[in-house]
Order: C-alpha cells, then sequence, then structure tokens
C-alpha cells in the first residue's frame, strides 16, 4: 500500500461491507485477502518517471482468478465483475496514487477452473479506437440493465428526457414533463432506482457534443469511462460530456451510449 494507502483503506472498507452483506464474514474474508493482492500488484507497476510524475504504462488488464469448484468462480465473478466493481476501484487507486488514467484503459476478469496460480494479472496495450465525432442523430443508447419500451433509442431530438414515467404532473394536473425513454415503473429492482424525471441528455451546438444531466434524482447518475466512474453533478445544468462507449448508470439501470 506504499503508493496509495488511504484510498485502498476506503476501498477496502467499501469492499469489506459490501461483501459480508452479499455473502457472509467468512466468504468476506477470503475475498478481501483477493481483493488486497490484486490492487498490491497492480501497485507494483507503476512507475516513477522525470520529475517524480507516476505513470501506470498498461491500458488493458485481464485478471485470472482460478477455483476448482463452480460456486466459487461464480462468487468471483459477483465480487469482482459485477457493475465494473473492481475496475472502477483500480481506476480510483491509481487516480489515488498521482497516475493518469491510461486512454481507453479498460479491465476484463476471467475464472478458470484450474490455474498455476489462484490469481494473475496480465498486462497489455491495445490500441485505442478513434473517437467517431457526434453530428445530431448519431447517436444511440442501448439498455443493458433495466426494462424500458424497447431495447435501443436513436437521440433524435435536441433533448431527450430519461425517468420513469411517461408524463409527470404538477399538484393542478398540468403536464410538466414528458420523458422520452421510460423504464417500466415497477418492473424490477433496477427500475425502482430510475427517478420519475431522472436525467436527460442534451445535444450541444456550440460544441457539437451531447451531455448528459442529473435532474436531482434520488439515486444519482454516473458514467462508467476508461476503468473509472464519473458522478454527473446532481440538478447541474452542465451536465457530463458522454463519450462513445460510455455506459451510463441511472441508479442501477445501464444504458450504453453510442456515436454511428
Amino acid at each position: 500500500m506504499s503508493f496509495f494507502s488511504e484510498v485502498e483503506k476506503t476501498i477496502e472498507r467499501e469492499f469489506r461491507k459490501w461483501t459480508e452483506k452479499a455473502f457472509g464474514r467468512a466468504e468476506s474474508d477470503e475475498l478481501l485477502m483477493v481483493h488486497r493482492g490484486i490492487l498490491e500488484e497492480i501497485a507494483s507497476q507503476i512507475q516513477t518517471v522525470q520529475r517524480g510524475r507516476r505513470i501506470f504504462p498498461f491500458n488493458h488488464l485481464v485478471i485470472r482468478l482460478a477455483a476448482p469448484d463452480t460456486a466459487r468462480r461464480a462468487m468471483f465473478e459477483a465480487a469482482f465483475g459485477a457493475e465494473h466493481r473492481l475496475a472502477n476501484e483500480i481506476g480510483e487507486c491509481l487516480a489515488g496514487a498521482g497516475c493518469d488514467i491510461p486512454a481507453g484503459f479498460t479491465v476484463d476478469i476471467e475464472t478458470m477452473e484450474n490455474g498455476q496460480r489462484s490469481m494473475d494479472i496480465q498486462y497489455e496495450n491495445r490500441s485505442a479506437p478513434p473517437i467517431p465525432m457526434a453530428k445530431p442523430g448519431s447517436a444511440r443508447l442501448t439498455i443493458l440493465r433495466g426494462k424500458a419500451g424497447q431495447e435501443s433509442f436513436l437521440l433524435d431530438k435536441p433533448r431527450i428526457n430519461i425517468g420513469r414515467l411517461v408524463e409527470l404532473i404538477d399538484s393542478r394536473q398540468r403536464v410538466v414533463r414528458r420523458n422520452d425513454i421510460v423504464f417500466e415503473d415497477g418492473a424490477d429492482e433496477a427500475n425502482a432506482s430510475v427517478s420519475r424525471g431522472h436525467a436527460h441528455i442534451r445535444w450541444d451546438e456550440e460544441t457539437h457534443e451531447y451531455r448528459i444531466c442529473d435532474d436531482a434524482s434520488e439515486y444519482g447518475t454516473r458514467i462508467f469511462r476508461d476503468g473509472r466512474s464519473i458522478e454527473v453533478p446532481s440538478g447541474g445544468k452542465r451536465g457530463e460530456r458522454l463519450h462513445s462507449g460510455d455506459e451510463v448508470y441511472l441508479g442501477r439501470a445501464c444504458l450504453r451510449f453510442e456515436i454511428s
């Protein structure tokens, strides 16, 4: 923990709290040891270059976890792979160490029945795909988690509202908002975390980019990109710029933003 002990301690506390609730105390202890081993090995790859600048010279990691038992492999996948949990934590640790996150940074989690080591990390550099230029009507949202009226939506208007109801009505029964992308009310747990008027995406004519704004939602809006999570300010008018390939989380619901 030489580079980012305080960051790691905070992450470990949250990881223990979550795994104890999900898997029980005994399993949490084992998962915490694996978790710590992964972060410590990755920390050993940080390099200090000119003027004390720290870099992480890889943009892709393949983390392989071996266990002969099917149930244990499933637990590893749930603990480390769900919602990019481990990738997000690695990104936080690298940022805490003062490293710039490499462009196109990604993490794959693989489990296997047998392996020379119970945990192995493969370090790679992959060519980042070119970033597509945005233009009006060129973007699409695809539902990854949650249930809506259809699987994908073309962003063909200057503003696209997203929420859990088709219409929002005030105390005088006047329609104050209509949602273009509607997560079905009561459909599942992910949908329940989407507010009635959760967020909107707008096309910025001046900068030629799509931006997402959180409309003071209860469970928040965040973007997962290049191994890190970016919080969208609650109620902010400017919002955050969207990049092709971003995963957008509305509470626990998730959509992929892509530019064609």
